[in-house]
């Protein structure tokens, strides 16, 4: 194996490290075939499904995994012995696909449909992970050991829930934005000749443009979250409200963090054991000072440290945002996800450190994913209780399955009346709340 084969393979197996938490060198003396550098990056990407053999059938999908196709091997004989798993592994880790097409065209920012005719089955798994529990089996057997003597316990799987604070009073850019987006579903809607959901989404917008309820909901998100044993991570705005452009009143949100009594209540919650991170402002995905500034006005807000965050509008560049953060002195993003659809946009659940730039170096900053949230389940498919509650327990069922680690974003603001997401967030509490009793 190369030098640098050498070093991505031991760049992988820190990041896995949750998979075999001690004797890491079985991993890393299993024969794992080596792909031939590719002279470039093939778009939309291709793939195909390797099989796996008969003893590791628990971390393949319907008995194998979906694989980069110059990463796998060639043949109908044991594809899986010729297949190049830490390449793979690292190829969906690091955003190799979008990496490329952010340089030829540009950030997608967090839009899957901007990928035209990308192969959606890359965001449907936990791919990364299922590969570490294959490897970690396939160690196991080479040494003729038992899993857990050898390489530790499997980890419990982490799923933080996490709350975007976009809004603690309903402005006229919040009505605005939502009752065209409305207005644009019902548009859909009827074209594609469903009249009906069109009807609802136009009731929807009525009702949105025309009421103003309380979304200040740090308090019942609390006490919810405090009977059912969880607790979770605010994200606030910490940007300036007065003297902003246009664009910038339309797009960011309208509260001020150093004001009270919004302060003394997000004070009371770090007290109480939630996290508190930054919510940038829109335009401050690649700008390491605009972040600094708006973090440091967060910590003026609690007089505590702020170290994690995510984005606004899932704003995201794989080249510079997590360098501008880390330079902000962050430690921890969880914005890597889609805006438009849930799913693992790395094909994975776990905290990971991503590489810097072209060589094996971590970057200190840490990722945890983004693989659900609350607009996934309203705003861009028309559910019914029953299926956004199949929908939640589809993509915790794949992290919980994977002993992985990622989160999902229920937005503060929309327990308010006039968004009627409430129920989805008690049902999602349930969720995590029975996986925390198992």
């Amino acid at each position: 194996m190369s030098e640098a084969g050498e070093a991505r393979k031991r760049y992988l197996a820190r990041q896995l490290a949750r998979y075999w938490p001690r004797a890491a060198d079985a991993l890393l003396d299993l024969p794992v075939a080596s792909a031939p550098e590719a002279p470039a990056e093939p778009l939309p990407p291709e793939f195909t499904v390797v099989s796996l053999p008969h003893w590791t059938a628990d971390a393949a999908v319907e008995g194998g995994l979906l694989v980069p196709r110059r990463f796998a091997g060639a043949g109908s004989g044991e594809r899986w012995r010729a297949t190049d798993w830490w390449g793979a592994a690292d190829w969906y880790l690091n955003g190799a696909a979008e990496c490329a097409h952010e340089r030829a065209h540009g950030p997608v920012h967090s839009y899957s449909f901007r990928l035209e005719g990308w192969d959606a089955r890359m965001w449907e798994r936990a791919w990364v992970n299922r590969i570490a529990l294959f490897l970690r089996r396939w160690a196991a057997r080479e040494r003729q050991a038992a899993e857990d003597t050898l390489l530790g316990p499997l980890p419990e799987a982490e799923i933080l829930l996490t709350h975007d604070v976009d809004a603690v009073d309903k402005t006229a850019a919040i009505r605005f934005k939502q009752t065209a987006f409305h207005g644009y579903n019902a548009l859909r809607l009827a074209a594609r000749g469903r009249a009906r959901a069109a009807g609802r989404k136009l009731a929807a917008a009525a009702r949105f443009l025309f009421t103003t309820p309380d979304y200040r909901s740090f308090d019942t998100i609390a006490a919810a979250e405090s009977a059912r044993g969880v607790t979770s991570w605010f994200f606030v705005y910490g940007g300036k409200t007065r003297g902003r452009s246009l664009k910038a009143a339309l797009f960011d949100p309208g509260y001020d963090v150093e004001a009270e009594p919004v302060a003394r209540a997000l004070r009371a919650l770090a007290d109480g054991g939630w996290r508190i991170g930054l919510h940038p402002s829109f335009a401050a995905w690649r700008d390491p000072e605009q972040l600094a500034g708006e973090k440091a006005r967060v910590e003026r807000a609690l007089a505590r440290e702020v170290t994690g965050c995510r984005q606004h509008w899932l704003r995201f560049g794989w080249r510079e945002t997590w360098r501008a953060q880390q330079a902000a002195g962050l430690t921890l993003d969880a914005t890597l996800g889609f805006n438009d659809r849930p799913g693992f946009r790395n094909g994975a659940a776990l905290c990971f450190h991503p590489r810097d730039g072209e060589g094996w170096a971590p970057l200190g900053i840490a990722s945890v994913p983004m693989v659900l949230m609350d607009s996934h389940l309203y705003d861009y498919a028309e559910l019914g209780e029953e299926e956004r509650l199949r929908e939640m327990r589809r993509w915790l069922d794949e992290v919980r399955a994977t002993r992985g680690v990622a989160s999902v974003i229920w937005h503060a603001h929309v327990l308010g009346a006039d968004y009627g997401w409430r129920p989805g967030y008690e049902a999602l509490l349930s969720l995590l709340a029975a996986r925390h009793a198992d």
